[in-house]
């Protein structure tokens, strides 16, 4: 990580702190913590490819702006999106936005089952991201029908991710989606492995997905 990059991510976790205790936006409240559990596992994803050019990004559940907000600061030429249905964290990342002077990035205040089924959003993006939103099967749901075919899905899981993939395969498949990596990793001083999944968008999502508000987290397709 370069001196320059790393002192925007060092400012960005104090103001997402400091903001914390006006807001409630995290649990995390430490911040080497903070570094560690927001910003060097949002740096994960650029592990991958999917994030080098000018690609549509949608940080699909994206709570208080991770991965989003790392990925668009060591990313500039990315067009982020960020999907959260709660104002206050909307609020939240706009401010950052301004302060931080992230360019290209817009905020959609709305749920995914509801974005997913407006035509401004289906089948916009180049790649989606969630990071510990939900069950594999419901975020799947949730972020396959916002990407276009022939993009991906970039999921970040915790230690049973190869478990949770095998078990959805066939969702994956109604939803038009390929499991097409899982990759682990380690963060400093925590003892979980965590894993990187991407999935491709092979096929259209068929128009009934996502469900309707709730269902994909009650009754997850797998």
């Amino acid at each position: 990580m370069n001196p320059e990059l790393e002192t925007k991510l060092r400012a960005l976790v104090a103001h997402l702190l400091e903001e914390n205790q006006k807001f409630n936006l995290t649990g995390i409240k430490d911040p080497d913590d903070a570094w560690t559990k927001h910003v060097l596992d949002s740096l994960e994803g650029l592990g991958s490819e999917l994030f080098d050019g000018n690609q549509t990004v949608v940080d699909v559940g994206t709570g208080a702006g991770f991965p989003g907000l790392v990925l668009a600061l060591a990313r500039p030429q990315l067009r982020v999106a960020f999907l959260e249905a709660t104002r206050k964290k909307c609020a939240f990342i706009e401010a950052t936005l301004e302060k931080f002077s992230i360019k290209g990035a817009r905020i959609i205040n709305e749920r995914a089952e509801d974005a997913g089924q407006n035509d401004r959003f289906r089948a916009a993006f180049d790649v989606a991201t969630a990071r510990a939103v939900g069950s594999f099967a419901e975020v799947a749901e949730l972020c396959l029908p916002l990407v276009r075919v022939g993009g991906s899905v970039v999921l970040w899981r915790g230690e049973n991710a190869e478990i949770e993939a095998q078990n959805a395969e066939e969702a994956l498949d109604d939803l038009g989606g390929f499991l097409r990596d899982v990759r682990p990793y380690e963060l400093p001083s925590l003892p979980t492995r965590y894993h990187l999944i991407t999935i491709e968008k092979v096929g259209d999502t068929p128009r009934f997905y996502p469900r309707r508000s709730g269902i994909p987290k009650q009754k997850p397709l797998a």
